[in-house]
């Protein structure tokens, strides 16, 4: 290879892996923006927050005081809750009276003026000059912002009545006294961010709670997630006991809950303006992360007013794209057990990293980096497989037809090693021999010898495999198998003589197929025996076989050798007939000597 096809082969590479690096990660951002990424992101925030308020909790200096309309002051009146103007009226008096800063009133006010309810006889019931004259009282008391209503069918903010708002725009300051009360729910219907410009609908008002913080003197342009580490549950004071309390004269106890506080006006009833939060924030509802939504309103006047909003971490940040980066590497090695550990291990420590920013009021959007993690991880893997599949083939390839399917399956499955340590093992021996093969073959060509051994062996071995069976070798003419190893059989003597009988019945197929192409008959010889064996891989390095040795194996042999004087073409053991059991197709032959070691009790069968 030459120094330029090298170096063309390294560039190829680092390509093909910036490639597999940007398809992971872009896929990994792609899908941090749809439902199933924001619902990660969703999820992880939520149960950061609820840890948080638990273990964390975050004392504020400046909490508003809210006043809120509850099924108590909507008994108490005899009008609707429409025309209570004289009670909002009057409300707004005692809070500005009793030293607020800053009313914020999140209850739209009547866009009529109900002039037909005016009587000369009852002055009290011109309900507009009576809430004109509420307003014009606080005003000049304390700072007041009034919400704006979003018209869903007209597509627009809803108009305050012309007075009322002439009468808000005579405050002095750098706030906007009709604001706002729009506020926007992520994917799952949970308020989590700050409703600024982005939020509202026309894209142009901002909130109301950001005009309230403004006129308390806090102003700026307000972005992220509404910060409810902050403070703890919220509680109210029913309209109905603002006013009994002005009835009563309690002015000591109204200036002390009022005085230089921001407070919120709004409904608290059950079933107005409900939304759904991350986490429960109504004292009086301590399980429900249901409430109404002048608390919204407060927890982020809360949130500006003390530690600011929760700066939230885009995931096309730089730090997003650095860690999906780290995350990425999970695309190399090749000890799967180790990167799923290490993947754990960067799980764990990715939602620390989470937690300890979200501590610091940063929260990190870490879909895009967890789906790159598990996109790398999955790809990797994958590909290991494939390759692990595809190695597999070649090696199938490669050893079919050098090993029996038993010992292609142990060595597939990755069991080579466990086979490499011999052990003992009851196994069934089969020695089969060609009959006068040298004297039948002795003036053939060798080519043409080959091709009927070749033809030969492979009716045999299909039918040892056919019942289990193992071949071990092919010695010239002969064979030999053993039933019972690799694979465990429960009767592998049984299994062995179906072989031994499958293979007479294949020989004649053989014979009638040499016939007719004017060869002889071939006769063959079988035995045999059963018992224990040394069953694993002999042989070095560079060279090696599994096989089975032992004094069983030399038994099988001389076996087969006695066959051809005993006149039948299978001889078993009496080990072998016993195992087998009664079988009026084996003949008792009584004790036969074999060579090399004592007499013992055989048997035939012709078929």
């Amino acid at each position: 290879m030459t120094i330029a096809t090298a170096a063309r082969n390294r560039w190829a590479r680092a390509a093909l892996i910036a490639f597999q690096i940007s398809l992971v990660i872009g896929s990994a951002l792609l899908l941090s923006e749809t439902r199933l990424g924001q619902q990660i992101d969703y999820s992880l925030y939520d149960r950061q927050l609820a840890l948080s308020r638990q273990y964390f909790p975050q004392a504020v200096s400046i909490d508003p005081v809210i006043v809120g309309l509850d099924e108590a002051f909507v008994d108490s009146i005899d009008e609707p809750l429409s025309l209570s103007h004289t009670h909002l009226a009057q409300a707004l008096e005692i809070i500005s009276s009793s030293g607020a800063r800053v009313i914020g009133v999140d209850i739209a006010l009547p866009e009529k003026r109900f002039e037909t309810l005016v009587n000369k006889s009852a002055p009290e019931l011109d309900l507009h000059r009576r809430l004109l004259q509420g307003l014009l009282t606080t005003v000049t008391q304390s700072k007041l912002v009034v919400a704006k209503v979003w018209d869903k069918d007209a597509h627009h903010f809803r108009e305050l009545q012309l007075d009322y708002a002439a009468v808000l725009q005579t405050q002095e300051g750098n706030f906007d006294p009709m604001a706002s009360a729009h506020l926007c729910a992520d994917l799952d219907g949970k308020i989590r961010r700050f409703p600024d410009h982005e939020c509202q609908p026309d894209r142009i008002n901002t909130s109301l709670a950001a005009e309230v913080a403004a006129a308390y003197g806090v102003r700026q342009n307000w972005q992220g997630l509404i910060n409810f580490r902050l403070g703890s549950t919220m509680s109210y004071r029913s309209l109905k006991t603002i006013l009994q309390m002005h009835a009563q004269g309690d002015q000591i106890d109204l200036r002390h809950l009022f005085d230089g506080k921001v407070v919120l006006v709004g409904s608290t009833q059950d079933y107005v303006d409900i939304l759904h939060l991350p986490a429960p924030l109504a004292r009086w509802l301590p399980d429900s992360e249901r409430v109404p939504g002048v608390l919204v309103h407060a927890q982020a006047v809360r949130s500006m007013l003390n530690q600011g909003m929760m700066q939230s971490i885009a995931n096309t940040s730089w730090q997003v794209i650095l860690l999906c980066l780290i995350a990425s590497t999970f695309l190399f090695g090749r000890r799967i057990a180790l990167k799923l550990s290490l993947a754990f291990i960067a799980i764990l420590g990715l939602a620390c990293l989470s937690f300890l920013m979200f501590l610091q009021n940063r929260w990190l959007s870490v879909s895009a980096v967890l789906l790159t993690l598990m996109f790398a991880s999955l790809w990797s893997i994958s590909w290991q497989a494939w390759q692990h599949f595809v190695d597999k083939q070649k090696l199938a390839k490669a050893f079919t037809g050098r090993v029996s399917p038993q010992v292609m399956s142990a060595i597939m499955e990755n069991d080579v090693g466990a086979m490499q340590h011999s052990h003992r093992e009851k196994v069934c021996v089969l020695f089969s021999d060609v009959r006068n093969f040298t004297t039948m073959c002795e003036h053939m060509p060798a080519e043409q010898v080959v091709n009927l051994l070749n033809r030969y062996f492979s009716l045999m071995v299909a039918e040892i495999h056919k019942q289990g069976g193992t071949v071990d070798k092919f010695i010239g003419d002969g064979l030999m198998a053993f039933f019972g190893a690799p694979n465990t059989l429960l009767h592998p003597e049984q299994q062995a003589l179906k072989a031994a009988r499958g293979m007479l019945v294949a020989l004649e197929d053989f014979n009638r197929e040499i016939s007719a192409q004017g060869f002889g008959a071939w006769k063959i010889g079988i035995g045999l025996h059963a018992g224990e064996a040394v069953i694993g891989i002999l042989g070095s390095e560079e060279r090696h076989e599994y096989t089975a040795i032992g004094d069983v194996v030399n038994t099988a042999a001389r076996l087969e050798s006695i066959s051809k004087n005993l006149q039948y073409p299978i001889i078993v053991s009496d080990i072998v007939a016993s195992a087998v059991g009664p079988d009026p197709k084996l003949v008792p032959l009584n004790e036969q000597e074999l060579k090399g070691r004592s007499a013992i009790a055989v048997f035939g069968s012709a078929d």
